[in-house]
């Protein structure tokens, strides 16, 4: 017996087609963020003991470190049906972490939740950007006591032939850029363009001390080049022996 094929009717055929077009648009659309941390501050000083005739390291003081690894969430409402699942990051004083992705958010605030003491370490809202650099400081005796800033951290956020400066310090700082002179306020940061073809800029940042002088927490030659972005972070010292009480980490990242 001959078979019959059977054709799908033109207007099902349409329908199904504008079906799966629709549900990859929807797929493609969902758009993806990323988050690094870096947290700002100094370490205690090393000390040793002599136990059994060896020396051994004294762990440093409590709360004086920020977690080693805190599980990244995104906030969602008390009454959510689903919560997004969290991702583990690992911290380390001075560094910044790798990137984790996730999915855009609605309400953009995440939750770090220190895994090891399994509670919430602090909240945060996203940069606009795609990518948030998420820098935390102490602001207390412990790192329980923190307190953060989301900069934008894409490449767009610090272009070729330039550099940025991050000022979270509660004091205001002069830089000096080359021939250029600039105030950089709390919480704020600032873009510098480098001259075109110059192969390196001077900078400096001062503080004001007690006594209203203006004292240098940095003086360097700011490297110009397209394979790498620079950044200085200006942070205030949480060690009473620091030796100066404003501080600033530089930070030189592939592009």
């Amino acid at each position: 017996m001959m078979k019959v094929k059977r054709w799908m009717p033109l207007r099902a055929m349409a329908l199904l087609i504008g079906w799966m077009s629709l549900a990859g648009a929807q797929e493609a659309a969902v758009e993806e963020v990323s988050l690094r941390v870096l947290p700002l501050g100094n370490r205690a000083p090393f000390t040793q003991v002599i136990r059994d005739g060896a020396r051994h390291e004294v762990d440093p003081p409590e709360g004086s470190l920020p977690p080693r690894e805190v599980a990244v969430g995104i906030v969602v409402p008390d009454d959510a049906k689903t919560k997004p699942e969290e991702k583990l990051m690992r911290l380390r004083l001075g560094e910044v972490s790798g990137a984790i992705r996730m999915p855009r958010p609605e309400q953009p605030v995440v939750a770090l939740r220190d895994q090891e003491e399994n509670k919430l370490w602090l909240k945060q809202g996203l940069a606009a950007a795609k990518s948030t650099l998420l820098v935390v400081w102490r602001s207390g005796k412990t790192w329980e006591e923190n307190r953060s800033l989301a900069l934008d951290d894409s490449p767009e956020a610090v272009p070729a032939g330039s550099a940025r400066v991050v000022n979270v310090a509660e004091v205001e700082v002069k830089m000096i850029w080359g021939k250029q002179r600039y105030r950089l306020l709390p919480g704020k940061s600032v873009v510098l363009r480098y001259p075109d073809g110059s192969k390196g800029v001077s900078l400096e940042i001062l503080y004001t001390d007690k006594n209203g002088e203006l004292r240098p927490c940095l003086s360097t030659t700011a490297e110009a080049g397209p394979a790498k972005r620079r950044q200085w972070f200006v942070y205030r010292a949480d060690r009473a022996d620091a030796r100066t009480p404003i501080q600033v980490l530089p930070l030189a990242e592939n592009r």
